[in-house]
């Protein structure tokens, strides 16, 4: 008989198996009591964990997993210490990283100062191709922007050309200045040599030497004379420029006066009438121009070009009715071949007919500049101890 084909052992534990109520035993088992007498570790040791882990269904086990619950028992610190960020970088994709990244967010993100804070600006202007950077700069297109009147404007260049221009002029007229100074100092030495006048004149007004302040020269070798009588020179030179002036003024005026009478009362026939019309007109014109000069500035366009100012005896500014006497009488000061400017040259405060009448004197006034001698006359003046006397 075969015993392959029939087992009577077998075939009797089968029978009792399937007779058996699985559940009921189970039912009927102390569950700890029998974990109690297992060997946990020699259980485990006779598991082969492949073939355990071949025949789990893993989806079925992480659908049963609650990952909230699970996360909350991971410790991330621990984890963290396990990852090795290279291998981890290795496997990252990082334009696929890039595209999920929302710029706007990451700049809104970042704090600029600090970030600039950060920047050595030496180092990056010496990493930078300057050159190259300015190759690619259309500096016609960069200038056509700009507002080049407002950028002159802004940056004084107007007021520094008016100050400039100003200067340059100032110089070139005090260059003159101080050479007529020179001619007048030369000449009333002179002079003083021939009547044996003293060297020690006073220089000008005392109440006028008291309040002007010594302002020191643009060169010290130059002898500053603000505040002192006028010579002659210097006052023929400011009247030859008011004759100018008015010759010139009256020209421009008779022509259109002349052609408002001819318009009006047709020609005038009578060559004695026109000439006692343009000398009145001159006479008028003449007289106005120096009397109002005089009455509001002290001076009239040739004493200010010159640098001369009338003032009183005592050097404060003369009244309108010293400055009417003054034009007044200055017509007599050229009778008799101009006898009544020689105290101009013998007086000791240099005074023609018209200043002793008045009872003003003319005094060098450069404004805000001092009035000064040429360089090489001071030290000529000094060497021989004859320099004006403040």
């Amino acid at each position: 008989m075969n015993e392959r084909r029939f087992n009577p052992i077998g075939w009797a534990t089968n029978a009792a198996v399937e007779r058996v109520d699985i559940n009921s035993v189970l039912e009927e088992v102390d569950v700890d009591e029998l974990v109690d007498r297992l060997d946990i570790n020699a259980l485990l040791a006779r598991v082969d964990p492949d073939v355990l882990l071949d025949r789990v269904d893993v989806n079925a086990v992480l659908d049963r997993v609650e990952p909230n619950r699970l996360l909350d028992r991971v410790d991330p610190d621990r984890l963290l210490d396990r990852v090795d960020p290279d291998r981890l970088l290795d496997r990252v994709d990082p334009d696929r990283l890039l595209d999920r990244v929302d710029p706007n967010l990451l700049l809104d993100r970042v704090d600029a100062n600090r970030l600039l804070d950060r920047v050595d600006p030496n180092e990056l202007i010496a990493r930078t191709d300057l050159n190259a950077a300015m190759a690619e700069v259309d500096l016609d297109a960069m200038l056509a922007r700009v507002d080049v009147r407002e950028l002159v404007e802004r940056a004084g260049v107007p007021e520094i050309v008016r100050e400039s221009t100003g200067h340059m002029a100032g110089s070139l007229l005090d260059i003159a200045r101080r050479q007529i100074v020179a001619l007048d100092q030369i000449l009333m030495r002179l002079t003083g040599a021939v009547f044996h006048r003293g060297r020690k004149l006073p220089s000008g007004p005392a109440a006028l030497q008291a309040s002007v302040a010594p302002a020191a020269p643009l060169d010290q070798d130059r002898g500053v004379i603000t505040g002192h009588y006028a010579g002659p020179i210097s006052r023929l030179c400011a009247f030859l420029i008011d004759a100018a002036i008015v010759f010139g003024g009256f020209t421009i005026m008779s022509a259109g006066v002349f052609y408002l009478i001819n318009a009006l009362f047709g020609e005038m026939a009578s060559p004695t009438l026109q000439t006692i019309v343009g000398v009145s007109l001159f006479a008028f014109w003449a007289f106005c121009y120096a009397v109002v000069a005089l009455a509001v500035a002290g001076r009239t366009v040739g004493k200010g070009v010159i640098g001369l100012r009338v003032v009183d005896r005592s050097g404060r500014p003369i009244r309108f009715s010293q400055a009417l006497v003054r034009v007044l009488v200055m017509p007599f000061s050229f009778l008799f071949l101009g006898l009544g400017f020689i105290g101009l040259f013998v007086g000791t405060k240099r005074r023609a007919l018209h200043d002793i009448a008045a009872r003003t004197c003319v005094v060098y006034d450069w404004g805000e500049r001092p009035a000064e001698m040429p360089a090489p006359l001071t030290r000529w003046l000094r060497e021989r101890d004859d320099v004006p006397v403040d």
